[in-house]
């Protein structure tokens, strides 16, 4: 049995109701009210647990908008209509109709058929009625047919008011409406309770925004979470729901909170209302070493220089850019190799699709590369860069094998060496069946002492930088001044020579950096280096002295890691593990 309150807006309809056979599935009550009282006995209805209401005109307009239950109107039918125009037959003329689109239009229509002289108000809100019929009076209408408030305000201000009543067709019309429209709705009520309860057994927070970061919905995992609430305090919220309603695809960001850094990743729900939804993955306290970092919106970091060097890169990215194998990037620290990998992603995927950043050097366990499987399940394009791979454990090499396998071919994988890995494959020290996954394609970066006609360039690009993060004043470097750089064998490469034009630019209050800057800066830090160098502090714990000591011995080998480890008999990621202590 259905439920069903029948809301009438006057007493006739309520008896005609009355006498009218329900269906033997409708458990009908019936009661009278118009408009505002008719809202207030809908809402009632819905909390005593009926499940159909039926009304008519804009009574049933203004329940439907307050009620979640079905509301089904009672329509004008042309026997209505019929009725009422037999009724004033015998007036002539001054007769007028003022009523909603539904009422008018097939009102117009019989008046044409019957030869009826009435004139025809089409309303689209009960605020024109008063007006109307105001008009009407001074234009020498005696007669108005309408609905109820029609009829209420002609009868206010002086005219008769013909209500347009409904007969028993259409209410028993309304109750076949009832029964399908209750089917309907209990379709469609099941498919979203099943829909509510996978959207609140998600095994992370969920929330739907609007655009302007207001919370429409959330899951069960959210609310219970309230540390993750702080997520909508970030500025970073509406520049991700402003880039997904833009383009109209998933978007990746990182948000830093008080104690936790949390990675997001927003998608379109629906471009018509502009609701954004938001999944938040776990987030890992900030004391914590990150072993995986999601770029939601890389940036495109152009390789620099016009030595032969950097137009081979460039041309070689083109190319690597659309194959789906995977790219290691060989090179000393500082060579670049990074800005390598963001170019060859930005060139495949733009900004559209995030980029994961992993440290090899963290990556400690099993447990870190489960979590980043996990992650990169709800990526469906992007890159994966792998930093310092040379320096990962065998355990870890096994478990990057098994993180290749699972992820998919739409993910791109690059990695980064300090150093050629064939030295240690060959001495068993890396996966011989990992470097065959990686090395499909190799990049081998040359260190900036070998292209040492590109540094001018990177002088101009790195000032250009510093003017727009710290409104450096500093626009240029002098020709002789870049000369100077050129003797020095930058041993650092690019890092090194950025952390140096950096300084130079702060030493200045000038437009230019001239020769005498550069020179003394280069004798302070020989003279520094030097110094050092013939002072190693014996102060400390074992511990201490121990990472002085290979500090010391990396200087010495112009930071060439496999130099050192092998100066100090012990293997290549033993090295690297102790410089991460």
């Amino acid at each position: 049995m259905i439920k069903t309150l029948l809301i009438a807006p006057y007493q006739g309809l309520a008896e005609t109701a009355k006498k009218v056979d329900a269906p033997d599935d409708i458990d009908l009550d019936v009661t009278v009210a118009n408009l505002e009282e008719g809202v207030k006995a809908a809402k009632l209805a819905e909390k005593q647990g009926y499940e159909l209401i039926i009304s008519r005109g804009g009574t049933a307009t203004m329940i439907q908008d307050v009620v979640s239950i079905p509301v089904v109107h009672i329509d004008i039918t042309g026997y209505d209509m019929l009725r009422v125009f037999t009724l004033i037959r015998g007036i002539k003329n001054g007769v007028a109709l003022v009523g909603y689109p539904n009422i008018s239009q097939g009102a117009a229509t019989i008046c044409s058929i019957l030869e009826f002289d009435v004139k025809m108000i089409t309303i689209k809100s009960r605020d024109e009625v008063s007006g109307h019929l105001e008009e009407l009076k001074q234009q020498g209408f005696n007669v108005v047919i309408g609905d109820v408030i029609t009829v209420q305000v002609a009868e206010q201000i002086g005219l008769r008011g013909v209500l347009i009543t409904s007969g028993k067709e259409a209410v028993t019309d309304a109750f076949e409406e009832g029964k399908r429209i209750y089917s309907f709705f209990r379709r469609v009520n099941s498919q979203f309770y099943y829909f509510q309860e996978t959207f609140n057994s998600m095994p992370f927070p969920i929330i739907l925004l609007n655009k302007d970061a207001e919370v429409i919905e959330r899951n069960l995992l959210y609310e219970q979470d309230n540390q993750c609430h702080e997520i909508l305090d970030s500025p970073v919220i509406l520049k991700v729901i402003k880039r997904v309603l833009e383009n109209k695809t998933s978007q990746w960001a990182e948000i830093e909170g008080q104690n936790k850094t949390y990675d997001i990743q927003a998608y379109l729900v629906s471009i018509t209302e502009s609701i954004v939804g938001i999944n938040i993955y776990d987030s890992v306290m900030q004391t914590d070493n990150r072993a995986v970092k999601i770029i939601g919106d890389p940036v495109h970091i152009p390789i620099i220089g016009d030595s032969a060097e950097a137009k081979w890169l460039r041309n070689n990215i083109q190319q690597l850019a659309y194959t789906d194998a995977n790219v290691c990037i060989v090179g000393e620290l500082g060579t670049g190799k990074y800005t390598v990998a963001q170019a060859l992603h930005f060139e495949k995927f733009g900004q559209q699709s995030p980029l994961v950043v992993i440290e090899g050097g963290y990556l400690t366990n099993d447990v870190k590369i489960e979590k980043i499987r996990n992650k990169l399940t709800t990526i469906k394009y992007g890159t994966v860069i792998i930093k310092d791979i040379e320096s990962v454990s065998t355990n870890i090499q096994n478990a990057i094998k098994s993180l290749l396998q699972h992820i998919p071919d739409t993910i791109r994988i690059i990695v980064l060496a300090n150093e050629s890995l064939d030295y240690l494959v060959h001495n068993r020290a890396f996966d011989q069946e990992l470097y065959k996954k990686i090395s499909i394609h190799v990049i081998h970066l040359s260190p900036l002492r070998n292209r040492k006609e590109d540094i001018g360039d990177f002088v101009d690009y790195f000032l250009a930088e510093f003017h727009a993060e710290n409104g450096n004043e500093t626009v240029g470097m002098k020709p002789d001044a870049i000369d100077c750089l050129l003797q020095f064998e930058w041993l650092g490469n690019l890092s090194q020579l950025k952390k140096v034009i950096q300084e130079l630019s702060t030493m200045t209050t000038d437009n230019y950096i001239e020769l005498f800057h550069v020179k003394k800066f280069m004798n302070k830090s020989k003279l520094m280096s030097m110094a050092h160098d013939n002072s190693l502090s014996l102060d400390g714990t074992l511990e201490e002295i121990e990472q002085k000591v290979i500090k010391q011995v990396l200087r010495e080998e112009g930071d060439n890691q496999s130099k050192a480890a092998k100066r100090l008999n012990i293997n290549r990621s033993t090295l690297w593990r102790k410089l991460k202590k």
